[in-house]
């Protein structure tokens, strides 16, 4: 189980709720989508991500929204990081290009839209990623980009996730600092929860959080706290890959 993790490991350089991930989509399509996704995070089918991300593409092609857009967007961030981890370095080039043209597309329409900023900073860690050298150039913008989108609203789950991430995975002279990662995880998955504190159905951005906070958690060294995380991961989704066959067991043997 490779999706997205790249992300969360290049986050050191940069580093939705799940209404705002699928705004004015038809609530059909919606529940199509997002479980469609769900799924293939938790096997790591990227065949089937791509489907799913193709259909949208097709949507989008009859009926352009700015949701809709941003929805694609996402899935492109998603994809990219497979594609890092995979080593496949061109396509993932590609695939950081176009999703960069969809930012630009998002900010003309709202420039102050904090989880479309906090996106463009993920894909300056990307190309980070691809190309260290860049890193004295393009780090602090990343890092400027995340504050700037936690300014105009605090309550932006992606910047939440972003600013998490930074501190999660930066090493501790570059401000790294897992006590104050977890707290931002903390905020994420609030803000993606609905009023009544139940959890979204349907969300690998949610179950990817809720990932790196049990990860923080260990990082921090508080391993009742990550052990009761990955339980309750392991209760939301059973047959969570990466969590079920990798994390979970090597913390137990870490933890004996």
């Amino acid at each position: 189980m490779r999706l997205i993790r790249v992300l969360f490991l290049v986050a050191f350089i940069c580093s939705i709720t799940f209404a705002q991930l699928f705004g004015s989509v038809n609530p059909t399509v919606d529940s199509n989508f997002s479980c469609r996704l769900y799924q293939s995070f938790q096997t790591g089918n990227m065949v089937d991500w791509v489907k799913v991300q193709n259909e949208m593409k097709s949507l989008y092609l009859k009926n352009p929204t700015s949701e809709l857009l941003f929805s694609i967007t996402q899935t492109q961030y998603g994809y990219i990081g497979y594609l890092i981890g995979a080593k496949k370095t061109n396509e993932a080039r590609d695939y950081i290009k176009t999703a960069e043209k969809n930012i630009e597309q998002l900010l003309k329409v709202n420039p102050n839209w904090s989880d479309v900023i906090a996106l463009k900073a993920a894909l300056l860690a990307y190309n980070i990623a691809l190309s260290p050298y860049k890193a004295p150039f393009i780090g602090p913008q990343s890092m400027s980009l995340i504050s700037e989108a936690l300014t105009k609203d605090p309550k932006s789950t992606q910047a939440n996730i972003e600013k998490a991430n930074s501190a999660h995975y930066a090493p501790s002279m570059f401000g790294g600092n897992p006590i104050e990662a977890i707290e931002y995880y903390k905020i994420a998955l609030l803000l993606m929860g609905a009023k009544d504190g139940s959890r979204p159905t349907c969300s690998w951005l949610y179950l990817n959080t809720i990932t790196q906070l049990a990860l923080a958690y260990e990082k921090a060294k508080k391993p009742e706290l990550a052990d009761a995380t990955y339980k309750q991961i392991l209760q939301i989704a059973p047959n969570y890959k990466w969590v079920k066959e990798e994390l979970y067991p090597k913390f137990k043997k870490k933890n004996k």
